[in-house]
């Protein structure tokens, strides 16, 4: 039987990501990449204005953006500009009930929690490419609560994780986080071990943490290692 290819011919999901942190943008960038030719990010942004001075040359199927820029206390909705013609899809650093109501209100086509992990992102962009509604577990697990009247729902799976981890592999996370770029090989010589032991090293990390790889490790560590500096020293 001869195995079914792809058609390079499918045109790919054109995404704008509009983030503040530069580390984080680096890394949806990589993410997003990384699965070529099914979407690319066709441009980056830092602000909302900034990503729509670059919309008309851009041209993206898609934006994702940082909630904090989509939603403000001065604007009530999106502007015309993202929500005609492209889905936009929000990246939220903290989910409540306000947070979910403002997303619907503003015009968005869809809330994430920056602990998702990498192949919900990738999943989220394409379901909201197609024309669907997409809200993560975290922010389902709202809605749900809601209707049902009880108290808001802030499931973090994994936020224990941290102290879950041994004093090296602290060590590890901190050395890998400081050090984004760097390769296995390299990390290893900083940290003075084998590749293998830090190979070993970060699958205890990935499990303990609930993270599949380095990039959703760097997306973690936005949301929990830099307001926990402290008790990672």
């Amino acid at each position: 039987m001869t195995p079914q290819r792809l058609s390079i011919s499918e045109a790919p999901i054109r995404v704008m990501v509009v983030e503040t942190h530069q580390l984080i943008l680096w890394a949806l960038t990589k993410l997003i990449n990384s699965h070529r030719p099914g979407m690319e990010v066709v441009a980056v942004a830092g602000t909302q204005c900034d990503a729509l001075f670059q919309l008309p040359t851009a041209a993206p199927d898609l934006v994702l953006m940082k909630y904090e820029l989509a939603v403000t206390a001065h604007q009530a909705c999106l502007p015309e500009a993202l929500t005609c013609g492209r889905h936009t899809l929000l990246f939220a650093q903290e989910l409540e009930t306000d947070t979910l109501a403002s997303t619907l209100r503003c015009g968005a086509h869809g809330l994430l929690s920056r602990r998702s992990s990498a192949d919900e992102i990738v999943k989220a962009i394409e379901k909201t490419h197609q024309g669907e509604l997409w809200f993560g577990r975290e922010a389902t697990c709202l809605a749900l609560n809601a209707l049902r009247g009880g108290e808001p729902a802030r499931p973090h799976p994994h936020h224990d994780g941290l102290d879950a981890l041994t004093p090296r592999e602290r060590r590890v996370l901190q050395t890998v986080v400081a050090n984004k770029v760097r390769t296995n090989r390299d990390l290893a010589k900083i940290l003075f071990i084998s590749e293998s032991t830090l190979r070993n090293h970060l699958s205890s990390i990935y499990q303990k943490l609930g993270v599949s790889n380095r990039l959703d490790l760097y997306v973690y560590a936005q949301s929990h290692l830099v307001t926990n500096a402290a008790e990672m020293a």
